[in-house]
């Protein structure tokens, strides 16, 4: 689905803002302290590369064509590489990375495609890997969710695909995944989440189950730092 979101120009400058906004900060904090061989999905532009530290080696993918000379030049900057890949068909083999990586990126997502990028996911990862990611979500808030409700069908066409109002950490529980960190931002708006993979054995499915309200916080996984860059705790209520 083509929107605004596909054009290099318009994509820096909307979610170039949110990063002024305190975006950016996230992504830093997000990333900032990880090391090892690490795939970062749907990289867009590249808005996040400037953000890993020395011992990141960083592979991105990206769908969207329209994106790829802009992040690939911003790849080239930190001796990264970018290939046009679907996240659905990862063209790396199994075990290829510690950790997979995604900014705002499951919410464009289509439905029929999620299990499909949970697969591929746990399948390059390394045993003991996590899934980092920054995403913006539902907020569990009655009132605020029936504004992301009301704007979502406009939103999805005008973006090219994002899915506004999706809940993340629930689709990713539903799934298998173990959630072993999660922090709400901006009311809820937007969620970090550390998540260990379920067994290779274990068949994922989306299918029924009521999402949970709202996720606690658990323990986090060996290798990823309780407060990576001054990461602040979870505010009582936020």
């Amino acid at each position: 689905m083509k929107g605004v979101l596909q054009s290099a120009k318009v994509y820096d400058g909307i979610i170039g803002s949110f990063d002024l906004l305190g975006l950016g900060r996230l992504r830093r904090q997000m990333v900032g302290g990880l090391a090892g061989d690490i795939l970062e999905i749907g990289v867009g532009t590249g808005l996040t590369f400037q953000h890993y530290g020395p011992d990141a080696r960083v592979t991105g993918i990206e769908p969207a064509g329209e994106l790829i000379p802009a992040a690939r030049e911003r790849a080239r900057r930190r001796g990264y590489r970018v290939e046009q890949a679907d996240a659905q068909a990862l063209p790396f083999p199994d075990a290829s990375f510690d950790i997979v990586v995604s900014t705002l990126v499951f919410c464009s997502i289509p439905d029929d495609a999620l299990i499909g990028v949970l697969k591929e996911a746990r399948r390059v990862l390394r045993p003991g890997g996590t899934l980092i990611q920054v995403e913006h979500t539902r907020t569990n808030r009655g009132w605020f969710d029936a504004i992301l409700d009301g704007i979502a069908p406009v939103w999805l066409k005008l973006s090219g695909g994002c899915h506004v109002n999706r809940d993340t950490p629930a689709l990713l529980e539903r799934a298998g995944w173990r959630l072993a960190r999660h922090e709400r931002r901006a009311l809820g708006l937007y969620r970090l989440l550390v998540s260990t993979p379920p067994a290779r054995d274990t068949v994922l499915d989306l299918k029924p189950a009521a999402m949970p309200a709202r996720t606690p916080a658990l323990a986090v996984p060996a290798g990823y730092p309780r407060q990576p860059q001054g990461f602040p705790e979870q505010a009582p209520g936020d």
